[in-house]
């Protein structure tokens, strides 16, 4: 089970920029939201050898066990204080034709890339102006 005392807690979004795709495409704003305390809801084990590393990487998807309450595999969460934080909406005019048909929106990747980062800026401010009060006050936040 993870720890809240442990020094980084790890968001995998660098490559993750649909949802900035999708944001340009339809003209909707991107709110950044940071939920604390989610790292220690479940246990989980991640099996470790090169096998399920390259299968993981073949898929895309980490193979792992989580569980919750009881022991129970994929059942009720731990009982944890989450404290949810909300940032500004980030304004994003439509830049695309907003058809799901098509597969790029006709977003440039461009414009994809410059807002992706701006939202990562806000989520980890969001981060920094929260994270004493929700207890995180000695961890930073690391995004991969």
């Amino acid at each position: 089970r993870q720890k809240n005392n442990e020094k980084h807690l790890t968001l995998y979004l660098l490559k993750r920029k649909g949802f900035v795709k999708h944001a340009l495409a339809t003209g909707s704003p991107i709110v950044p939201v940071f939920a604390f305390h989610l790292d220690g809801s479940y246990g989980y084990y991640i099996p470790r050898s090169k096998i399920v590393h390259r299968i993981s990487r073949a898929v895309g998807v980490v193979p792992l066990v989580f569980w919750g309450r009881f022991g129970i595999p994929f059942g009720i969460p731990y009982p944890k204080r989450i404290v949810v934080v909300i940032g500004e909406a980030i304004d994003v005019e439509s830049e695309g034709s907003g058809d799901d048909d098509d597969d790029d929106g006709g977003v440039s990747e461009g414009r994809v890339d410059r807002v992706h980062k701006l939202f990562l800026r806000e989520l980890e401010a969001l981060f920094e102006r929260h994270k004493v009060e929700a207890g995180y006050g000695g961890r930073k936040l690391r995004i991969v």
